[in-house]
C-alpha cells in the first residue's frame, strides 16, 4: 500500500501566508524587500530643510534638541558615548507597531530616572512622526546616507551599527534588538524591551 504524501490545501496556505505577514508587521524588522529605502528622496524640499547632514569630522556631543534631525555616523555617536557613564541607544522605527516600539518620552523618562543618556536613532525618514516624537534631551538622529553612500535602509543601518559597535558582533538573537546599553563606549547588553529586567 502506497502512503499518500501530505498536501497543503489552499486554506492552509492562506493561514501560513497570513501568519508570516502578521509576524513581519509586528516585528519591526527592516526586510530585504526591494524599495524599502530611507525615504529621503520622497521628502518635500521643506522637509529636507529639517535634516542636517553633519560633516564626518564634526563633534556632535554638545548638540541640543532644536527640532532638527541630525544625520550622523556611528563613529560620531560612539565618541559621545565615551563621555557618558551609561547610555542607551534606541533604534526607533517610526512605523513599527511591535511591543519594542515605545514612545520616546517614556524612554527619556526612564533614562532620566536611571541617570542614563538617551540617543534615539531613526531607521528611516518619516518626518511628521519624527517631529512628534523628537522629545528626548538629545536631538533625533539618523544614519548619514551621504557618508555611507547607501539609500537602502537595512544596509545603511547595518553600516552605522558596525561603526557604533566598533568590531563587537551581536549574536543572531540580538541583531534586531532595539535597545543597546553602553558603559562608556563599551556595549554591555542588547534588549528588545527597555523595561524588561
Amino acid at each position: 500500500m502506497k502512503r499518500q504524501q501530505g498536501k497543503l490545501n489552499p486554506s492552509m496556505i492562506k493561514v501560513i501566508i497570513s501568519s508570516i505577514f502578521l509576524l513581519l508587521l509586528s516585528s519591526c524588522i527592516i526586510t530585504n524587500t526591494p524599495g524599502f529605502y530611507t525615504g529621503y528622496n520622497r521628502l518635500s524640499d521643506n522637509d529636507k530643510k529639517k535634516i542636517i547632514f553633519v560633516d564626518k569630522d564634526s563633534i556632535i556631543c554638545n548638540f541640543v534638541n532644536n527640532d532638527k534631525i541630525y544625520a550622523i555616523t556611528g563613529k560620531q555617536l560612539r565618541s559621545c558615548l565615551m563621555k557618558n557613564d551609561t547610555s542607551i541607544v534606541y533604534f526607533w522605527g517610526p512605523n513599527c507597531s511591535s511591543k519594542s516600539r515605545i514612545s520616546i518620552a517614556a524612554c527619556q523618562n526612564y533614562c532620566t530616572s536611571k541617570n542614563y543618556s538617551l540617543y534615539v536613532v531613526a531607521d528611516y525618514y518619516e518626518i511628521e512622526k519624527m517631529q512628534n516624537q523628537n522629545v528626548s534631551n538629545f536631538p533625533m538622529l539618523i544614519a548619514n546616507q551621504q557618508y555611507y553612500n547607501k539609500t537602502y535602509a537595512n544596509s545603511l543601518n547595518k553600516r552605522f551599527t558596525d561603526d557604533l559597535l566598533n568590531g563587537v558582533n551581536l549574536n543572531k538573537e540580538e541583531q534586531y534588538n532595539r535597545f543597546l546599553y553602553f558603559k562608556g563606549d563599551k556595549l554591555i547588553k542588547s534588549k528588545s524591551d527597555m523595561f524588561e529586567e
